[in-house]
């Protein structure tokens, strides 16, 4: 529970300075959006993976690709251009399924989780793209990390399996932060 509080406070100080907050003492005091913290964890969990090199993505940029009906994508427009570790560059596009071997992180949301699904089973392992489901009631062996709301909280859960099908190398810190893994 401490880590969650912990977690929570961090991310929300984390998208205050990466979205460029007001410096107004009554804005600080407003709770951040549900959509804008989702946002930050994603912008976070960005910073604890390690993607393959061959993965055919520039490498001096993570990109972030969601669809054009999420409601994360104006949370996640904000994050564009922001820079991430090892000198990369946050670039947020919109979700277009022929290109997706050009997306780093993938957000599914429930409006094109089959379409994408399919189309993530046709890629070669270690395809490098990190997916993160935004409240998907199913779990699936496609999808790395899963955000939802419990009990008033954003919480999310880490499939090591998943990851390591992608290719992709998640940090133990982030590990440790996830619910009780899937």
């Amino acid at each position: 529970m401490a880590y969650f509080l912990r977690l929570r406070t961090l991310l929300a100080i984390c998208l205050w300075t990466v979205c460029g907050a007001g410096t107004s003492a009554a804005r600080a005091n407003e709770p951040v959006a549900d959509l804008d913290l989702k946002a930050a964890y994603i912008f976070n969990f960005i910073q604890f993976i390690d993607w393959p090199d061959s993965d055919g993505a520039p490498g001096n940029e993570v990109t972030v690709c969601v669809s054009a009906f999420s409601p994360l994508k104006r949370a996640l427009t904000a994050l564009d251009g922001k820079p991430a570790t090892k000198g990369r560059t946050v670039r947020v596009r919109l979700l277009d399924l022929p290109a997706i071997r050009g997306c780093r992180v993938l957000i599914i949301h429930n409006a094109e989780v089959e379409p994408v699904l399919r189309l993530l089973r046709t890629l070669p392992p270690s395809h490098g793209i990190l997916t993160v489901s935004d409240e998907i009631t199913f779990v699936n062996p496609e999808i790395v990390i899963a955000l939802a709301q419990q009990e008033g909280r954003v919480v999310f859960g880490i499939s090591p399996d998943a990851a390591s099908k992608a290719g992709l190398i998640i940090s133990s810190r982030l590990l440790r932060l996830a619910r009780g893994g899937r």
